[in-house]
């Protein structure tokens, strides 16, 4: 797996444009160049990092490549030696995988808090950082369960209220937000024919808004008729 290339950035003190932190293009002064750094260039940020791709290119000095590369630059060390650094490292938790985004999103579910510094915390006490990818995991699976559900909920509504089209592109946006696919998974629970229990108790759930609802439409009318 590859190190998230703004993490690295942070962690090597980057200027970073806090209005493109959690998108998928992350902008940052160039520390090759530092042209951008000049006293009439304060709101310019020619760095570009690609979180998903882990991909950085400077749009004035062009220097580029990806995070190994970026690693070597920043700190003057030969890129081999940086690949065998963190092939060394030998772990693979899948909740390393989860991008800045997600873990983003993730903490936002729980209350909100800062992310961690994961790799000092990995230097200092290895046993931790393992527990500490285990909840990491067990909160992120419980966080796309709920969405799972949630979309779920979105698609039943569509097909009840004849608005298919309009939840269906709500699932869809909030499948961008996450970066997990959820139409798809949703679309084939509804499919078979012997549901989990879950996706009974997502559907009694739909068929007593809806009931509340043409309740309350329905006490209006008397009102205004009365």
């Amino acid at each position: 797996m590859l190190p998230n290339i703004v993490d690295i950035a942070e962690q090597h003190g980057l200027i970073v444009d806090a209005s493109s932190r959690f998108r998928k293009e992350v902008k940052c002064k160039c520390p090759f160049c530092h042209e951008d750094s000049k006293p009439n260039k304060q709101r310019k940020y020619y760095l570009s990092l690609n979180s998903k791709d882990q991909v950085f290119k400077c749009w004035f000095c062009g220097e580029k490549g990806g995070v190994f590369r970026f690693i070597s630059l920043l700190e003057h060390v030969d890129e081999k030696d940086i690949v065998q650094r963190y092939r060394k490292r030998n772990i693979i938790h899948p909740a390393e995988q989860l991008n800045r985004n997600q873990r983003h999103l993730l903490r936002q579910s729980l209350g909100g808090g800062s992310d961690p510094d994961w790799r000092r915390m990995r230097e200092r006490d290895m046993a931790y950082y393992k527990r500490s990818l285990e909840w990491l995991w067990r909160e992120w699976n419980a966080f796309i369960e709920h969405e799972k559900q949630q979309a779920y909920f979105w698609l039943l509504l569509g097909i009840k209220t004849w608005k298919y089209e309009k939840y269906v592109e709500h699932i869809r946006q909030r499948e961008k937000q996450i970066e997990v696919p959820l139409l798809q998974y949703v679309c084939t629970m509804y499919s078979l024919a012997e549901r989990p229990t879950w996706t009974n108790e997502v559907e009694e759930s739909v068929d007593r808004m809806l009931t509340e609802i043409q309740m309350s439409e329905m006490n209006e009318l008397r009102l205004k008729g009365g």
